[in-house]
Parts: structure tokens; C-alpha cells; sequence
């Protein structure tokens, strides 16, 4: 099964809940509200934050669509929109994925936009194509992105 392919509501919170509980235990998360809110016309909303080490913080405003049992305790959904925005609290922008917009000369609109941590100035977006990454993966990267910069920002 795709990891981005329809999947049922209860594994699909199971996935996302024990994700978030290994990345905690790591120590790198430190807390998150997200929340998953029904919105009409059967469509979820995923939105809060999760906050990490060194100050990073990912912003979360997801949308699952109801592709199948609407109405009922265990539906099948599938994510349509979605961004995931790395920011260093007080400082600006480091990373974010996105659906949410079209970019000249990318297939479709899955892409990553890098900025200057430093500045808060954009330096290129990145066509990421359907194999975009997981608010597992991406809090992985900023995990990474954090440890190849944590002499900068303790220092």
C-alpha cells in the first residue's frame, strides 16, 4: 500500500500517535497540539504544532478527505492538502512542504521550500513529486537539520 494511498481512520491516527510517541521518547519532540477536527462536507483537518529541540517548530495544516464510509466509526481517508512549515521560533522559515500551490516546471504541486535560517530569505523550492515525505519524515529531517546545526544555535 502507498504510505500516501487511502487508509482507515483508526490506523491511520495508530500511525500517526505511535510516531509521534518514538520521536517524544528520542527526545527530539518535545510536545504537540495537534488536532484532527471534522470540517463538513467529509473532510478532517490535522492542524497545531509540534515542537522540538533547539526552538524548532513544525506547523501542521493537513486536510483528509472521506473517500469511503462516511458516517461511520472507522472511514477510509486519504490526505489531499497538506503543509508542514519548519520554523526556529522568534527566527523564521527553514523548511516546508507543501501541496498547496503550482510551481513552473514541476509535474504537480509536491515540493519543499528552502530558506535561510539565518535571513528568513527563500532559496529555491524543490519539486518532491508524489513520493512526498510523511510529517514522520519531515520531523526526521528537522531532526537532522537541527543536529548538523546545533553548534550554530547554542553557540
Amino acid at each position: 500500500m502507498s504510505k500516501h494511498g487511502p487508509n482507515r481512520l483508526l490506523a491511520y491516527i495508530e500511525i500517526h500517535e505511535t510516531v509521534l510517541a518514538k520521536l517524544r521518547r528520542g527526545g527530539f519532540v518535545e510536545s504537540d497540539n495537534l488536532e484532527l477536527l471534522p470540517l463538513p462536507g467529509d473532510v478532517l483537518h490535522m492542524e497545531g504544532e509540534v515542537r522540538c529541540a533547539g526552538g524548532l517548530v513544525i506547523t501542521v495544516d493537513k486536510y483528509l478527505r472521506i473517500v469511503d464510509g462516511a458516517g461511520t466509526a472507522d472511514p477510509t481517508v486519504q490526505t489531499y492538502s497538506y503543509a508542514y512549515n519548519v520554523s526556529l521560533a522568534g527566527r523564521g522559515n527553514v523548511f516546508r512542504y507543501d501541496n498547496a500551490h503550482d510551481h513552473a516546471g514541476h509535474r504537480d504541486r509536491h515540493h519543499r521550500h528552502q530558506y535561510d535560517h539565518r535571513t528568513g530569505a527563500a532559496l529555491e523550492v524543490t519539486w518532491v513529486g508524489p513520493d512526498w515525505p510523511t510529517l514522520g519524515k519531515v520531523i526526521e529531517e528537522a531532526r537532522a537539520w537541527y543536529w548538523a546545526h546545533h553548534d550554530e544555535l547554542t553557540g
